[in-house]
């Protein structure tokens, strides 16, 4: 899960640096979210552990 939460922070950004777009308000949104993003993959890790 871990993986995947990381991998959300750069997916979006690299598809609209691909397709050419300006990439700041793309890369700000992911930033904002992915902290939430990062928790959640945490807290489902610890929970798989109990």
């Amino acid at each position: 899960m871990l993986a995947i939460a990381i991998a959300g922070l750069f997916l979006p950004v690299a598809i609209v640096w691909w397709k050419g777009r300006p990439i700041g308000p793309i890369a700000v949104l992911s930033f904002v979210f992915w902290p939430g993003a990062l928790i959640l993959a945490l807290r489902l890790r610890r929970q798989r552990n109990l």
